[in-house]
């Protein structure tokens, strides 16, 4: 992992967001909501519509001109200020930078993680996003179109022991945090799955309805780890220094994550333009801009992705 500094700009403004939000819990995951056609700080100005992309929106998503995009609060991908306010953060810039180049504002909710799928096909929703992983039991409900990837990673405490974990059986005996819904406790589980079968130490998954719970259950020593994405476990470590320390996987694959799209009658239009605004922001140098930015300069793709593939 190569991990550069996060920016200035971003630690000024969003350090004692993140200190509150990771130990005390406060953030909001609330029903918020801002929608936004322009601003933000990363990377270059926000793009103008292209005339060849905002073509390929479909005709009743062009006419709306809004899109409704549920996300939670998952630093550094997403996150709220204390007490409510604009979201920002790496993947909340990208789906509005998309979006632009299409010709359309973003609408953000923030809802509780668990409550994003469902609602996408509740049709409560247009989309999602806020590094949500691509599983096999979520593309069987929803569409995504890529735009990043990363791996999982343990986060403990400073004075832990443990350094690393090489291999599966490295994990057994471990009380590990995730949060609710997401692919980091269904990884987790399968983790407490294969100590019990190779008789290891006993496992266990405790859930949290936030990362910023899974992060004050481990200050508190309630969790001996917290498992979450090599972004968000890397942003931790690096805003609540001497507090906690990267404890890294030797094992399991690469993750993609991106826009997930509610699965309708517009999608397939929808999200072949989505992946077309997303290869201009690779092409024009606009993803690896707002990643080196807000995000340390990890999970830059070469080209997104439509899962599952539509001619499958």
């Amino acid at each position: 992992m190569n991990l550069r500094p996060f920016s200035r700009t971003m630690r000024s403004s969003l350090t004692a967001t993140i200190l509150v939000t990771a130990l005390v819990g406060a953030s909001g995951c609330g029903s918020s909501s801002q929608a936004q056609s322009g601003g933000g700080t990363a990377g270059s100005a926000t793009p103008s519509a292209d005339s060849t992309l905002t073509q390929m929106v479909p005709a009743s998503v062009r006419d709306k001109g809004t899109i409704t995009v549920a996300t939670a609060v998952y630093a550094p991908a997403v996150m709220e200020p204390v007490g409510g306010g604009e979201v920002t953060g790496w993947d909340i810039e990208l789906t509005r930078k998309a979006a632009a180049l299409l010709g359309l504002k973003v609408d953000f909710k923030v809802v509780p993680f668990d409550g994003i799928i469902p609602g996408l096909q509740a049709g409560r929703y247009d989309a999602a996003t806020g590094e949500i992983n691509v599983t096999p039991e979520r593309t069987k409900v929803v569409t995504f179109v890529t735009n990043y990837a990363s791996k999982d990673e343990f986060v403990v405490k400073a004075d832990s022991a443990k350094e690393g974990f090489a291999t599966p059986a490295d994990v057994c005996g471990l009380k590990i945090g995730a949060s609710l819904g997401s692919s980091q406790a269904a990884t987790a589980q399968s983790m407490v799955d294969a100590c019990k079968a190779s008789g290891g130490a006993p496992t266990t998954v405790e859930t949290f309805q936030t990362q910023a719970q899974v992060n004050l259950a481990l200050s508190q020593s309630r969790i001996d780890a917290s498992l979450a994405s090599s972004s968000q476990a890397a942003y931790t470590v690096d805003q609540t220094k001497g507090q906690f320390k990267l404890a890294r996987l030797g094992f399991g694959p690469e993750i993609q994550s991106g826009l997930a799209l509610a699965n309708n009658a517009d999608t397939p239009k929808l999200a072949k333009a989505f992946q077309a605004a997303t290869d201009k922001l690779i092409k024009d140098g606009d993803l690896d801009k707002v990643l080196g930015e807000l995000n340390g300069g990890l999970g830059a793709v070469d080209k997104s992705e439509i899962v599952p593939n539509p001619g499958s």
